[in-house]
């Protein structure tokens, strides 16, 4: 298992209904990566952290961690650097196949988030 520290930005999670579909579950965090670097493609300079958004995934059942979100939301994570455990998976995002890091649990203060009762 992977760990990697983000500055959260937002957490949100819940379920879309819509008419005629399959309910939707989601859970993410919203974070900026702490990695500076320069993604300059051009001459143009474009140097910052970007904001990166990551599913929270419960490891067990493969599907989105909405008790995770709200632990996270409780912790009061937001404006916090927390480390993450999870995995790196890749994903197409826009058409490009990019890395992105899925998410298992979070850890505050050595207690991991989902773990904790």
């Amino acid at each position: 298992m992977a760990t990697e520290k983000y500055l959260v930005l937002n957490v949100s999670a819940g379920v879309v209904e819509e008419k005629g579909r399959d309910p939707i579950v989601y859970a993410s965090v919203e974070v900026a990566n702490v990695r500076a670097k320069n993604q300059s493609t051009s001459d143009r300079v474009m140097y910052g952290s970007p904001v990166v958004k990551l599913n929270l995934i419960d490891e067990s059942t493969g599907k989105p961690n909405i008790t995770l979100a709200k632990r996270l939301a409780h912790a009061q994570v937001y404006g916090q650097v927390v480390e993450f455990e999870g995995t790196f998976d890749i994903a197409k995002k826009k058409g490009v196949e990019q890395i992105t890091f899925v998410i298992f649990d979070a850890m505050l203060e050595h207690k991991p988030v989902a773990k904790a009762s």
